[in-house]
């Protein structure tokens, strides 16, 4: 990779406002279309203006937004606003929302629900927006604040690689996690070195090492599933298949075929904030993988698994779990997506990915669902934004799609460091929406994953 920006820093007085800057750092702002104006004053970067419960993650995780000032701290580094209150106009073709210049939506875009439960194919049920105002705070205020619950599940992989084992999963409540604390180190490899140093940026709460699937049984992480390995499976119906492995194409049929680690962590607070890093543990793993990050994963007790055999762990079968796959991301992916979408040169060394998925709030009888022909804007642009084709096991950039797609994936490549903001828009009664806002801190040379606005997203593998 190239080298281009070996420095960043933090737009505001670190540690200031933690508690303002969680709510953006995990906030999903989903409504009716907001327009922030350009001339004149405007709330753009306002905490407590616009947040709703969002979220959801690459990975099929768990995680929600705080849209209220009171949530209780987190991310201290905090996004500046790049439109409105005086600032200059956006570019033609896109609009300020939240001081975010997001893209309008295309005349052609059909922006709708999939049906993940069907391998992702179309369904008539509408987009539930009804998380519109409803932050973290508010849907944790009547949840019990001392609830310890086993967080399990696999590595998720973005793209292709090898099986993730021997990967570390580290928990970090989000209130105590502090990247911002390592901005300002200008030689890259030390500035991955402070990011990497739990003393720097947090205590994990906790962490464990993937494990291969063939080990389940030993270990306890088995679950009972419909087909063996390598038996013959229903396409796109992973769950029927032995932890670890998913239902692909080998020889023409679909078969169970071993392709993600395994992990539990026992005791993680349930309804609080968390951060999920994954990293390799061999530097030298011939994957390359590059350290990623969940922001805004909360574990909450209404949303348990459903307790007995098929649902957990044979280890930890009718005790309270909840399942949570992390994602990393391989250097073959890496490298894969600048180059499919004409980045010349690559990710530069020092910059990050942002990466995730567009769902909807879900409902009472569902999770959230993927979004199709969503488009997706940043605060602090990146080099290039792909969107992907609509194979889940095998993610290729589409050069010709400027929307999302059946799952909902979308990724920015060559991001600068530091705080940065995403909206999301979409085409609904024949007009641009807002489908959410989210900040994050962007970690460089590492995917950091922001998905919005749902807040329980349905687990398929």
């Amino acid at each position: 990779m190239n080298s281009r920006r070996t420095t960043f820093s933090a737009s505001a007085p670190l540690r200031a406002i933690a508690i303002t800057a969680l709510c953006l750092w995990m906030a999903g702002c989903l409504g009716k279309e907001e327009r922030d104006e350009e001339d004149t004053a405007s709330t753009a970067g306002d905490a407590t203006s616009d947040a709703s419960t969002g979220s959801g993650d690459a990975a099929d995780t768990t995680t929600g937004d705080t849209g209220g000032s009171d949530a209780g701290g987190g991310l201290a580094a905090v996004y500046e606003p790049v439109c409105g209150n005086g600032k200059p106009a956006c570019p033609s073709g896109t609009f300020c929302t939240s001081g975010v210049c997001a893209p309008e939506s295309g005349t052609d875009d059909k922006t709708a629900l999939r049906d993940p439960t069907k391998d992702n194919t179309a369904t008539t049920e509408a987009i539930n927006l009804d998380c519109v105002g409803v932050g973290i705070d508010e849907v944790l205020k009547d949840l019990p604040k001392d609830k310890k619950v086993v967080m399990w599940g696999r590595v998720d992989r973005f793209g292709g690689g090898g099986i993730t084992t021997n990967i570390e999963v580290a928990v970090f409540e989000a209130s105590k996690f502090h990247p911002e604390a390592c901005a300002g180190i200008e030689d890259p490899e030390d500035a991955q070195a402070c990011f990497r140093d739990d003393s720097k940026v947090g205590t994990p709460l906790a962490k464990t090492t993937s494990i291969a699937p063939e080990k389940a049984t030993e270990a306890g992480l088995d679950v009972k599933a419909k087909f063996a390995a390598e038996q013959e499976c229903n396409k796109g119906v992973h769950l029927e298949c032995p932890a670890g492995f998913v239902c692909d194409k080998v020889d023409g049929f679909p078969k169970c075929v071993a392709n993600h680690g395994l992990y539990a962590i026992e005791n993680v607070p349930a309804n609080t904030p968390l951060v999920v890093r994954t990293r390799a543990l061999n530097p030298n793993d011939p994957n390359g993988w590059h350290d990623s990050y969940t922001f805004g994963v909360v574990l909450l007790t209404t949303h348990l698994d459903a307790k007995g055999e098929g649902n957990q762990p044979t280890k930890y079968k009718d005790q309270d779990t909840y399942r949570m796959n992390p994602t990393i991301v391989g250097e073959g992916q890496w490298q894969l997506v600048p180059s499919t979408i004409g980045v010349v040169g690559g990710i530069y060394e020092g910059d990050g990915v942002i990466g995730g998925r567009i769902r909807d709030c879900g409902t009472s009888s569902r999770r959230s669902w993927p979004i199709v022909d969503a488009r997706v804007g940043f605060g602090h642009p990146p080099e290039g934004l792909s969107y992907f084709n609509d194979n889940e096991l095998d993610p290729v950039p589409s050069k010709n799609r400027v929307t999302t797609n059946i799952i909902g994936r979308y990724a920015a490549v060559g991001v600068p460091p530091g705080p940065n903001r995403v909206a999301v828009t979409g085409r609904i009664g024949g007009k641009t929406e807002v489908l959410g806002t989210g900040d994050v801190f962007v970690i460089p040379n590492s995917l950091v994953i922001v998905s919005l606005p749902g807040l329980v997203p349905y687990n398929n593998k």
